[in-house]
């Protein structure tokens, strides 16, 4: 099957955990909807039109993975608090930010999709960004190219369900530091009420693995496919 390559840089990204408040860490990818929505900024869909049951990528599959480490670390924000026209209190918290983020994103879905959405990415209508609207991503490269199937082994990618039951095999090297595997719930998509308020729905388990080491997954339970010698699978199959 053919599948859309996107090749992406950002000095600063960010993805917050959902259930992070004073300190919002990050997850180390983009989840689906981020990059289902870096995907709606290129064509030029509005939030309601992206999230529609009749948007055209409805029907979009997507996947990662991080082509380097990025640097980390946290910023202090500041939350003014505004009762009655007056700041009635600061709230801090701190952020955390990856630097120098580079990022493989495929799209799956039909060849006039991927082929709309391969102009769009040449030359998108909205700015691009992986996070917060000034959290700008550049794109390095748009391909259309042949998958072929892969083989279980994974590293810096995200993978369907939990792999921590899974009698993972890493291919650990002498002073090897690794991450560690992260596990979170995260909605594949939003329906907007009627105030134009998200609400996460399709909610599913995806596991980050950790980009320093290649960890093998026995008799995984969804497709396996390779680009550029890289295993992935889709995240939201």
């Amino acid at each position: 099957m053919r599948a859309l390559l996107v090749a992406v840089r950002a000095s600063v990204a960010s993805f917050r955990r959902p259930l992070d408040h004073n300190y919002q860490r990050s997850l180390p990818l983009p989840p689906p909807t981020t990059i289902i929505g870096l995907a709606g900024a290129a064509l030029g869909l509005s939030d309601r039109q992206l999230w529609a049951a009749d948007s055209p990528l409805h029907q979009v599959t997507v996947a990662a993975w991080a082509d380097a480490e990025p640097g980390r670390a946290r910023d202090m924000w500041t939350v003014l608090k505004v009762k009655g026209g007056k700041i009635a209190e600061r709230s801090p918290y701190f952020r955390e930010l990856l630097f120098f983020a580079r990022y493989t994103l495929v799209y799956g879905g039909p060849d006039d999709v991927l082929e709309r959405l391969a102009a769009a990415f040449a030359d998108p209508v909205y700015p691009l960004s992986l996070g917060r609207e000034d959290e700008l991503a550049l794109v390095d490269e748009v391909a259309l190219e042949e998958t072929a199937a892969g083989e279980p082994r994974f590293r810096g990618t995200v993978l369907p369900g939990d792999v921590r039951g899974v009698s993972l095999r890493p291919a650990l090297r002498p002073g090897t530091r690794m991450e560690p595997l992260l596990v979170e719930t995260l909605p594949l998509s939003f329906r907007l009420d009627d105030r134009g308020i998200r609400n996460p729905e399709r909610m599913t388990v995806l596991s980050f693995l950790p980009f320093q080491v290649e960890m093998e997954v026995p008799s995984p339970w969804f497709p396996v496919l390779q680009l550029r010698g890289r295993n992935f699978a889709w995240m939201n199959s």
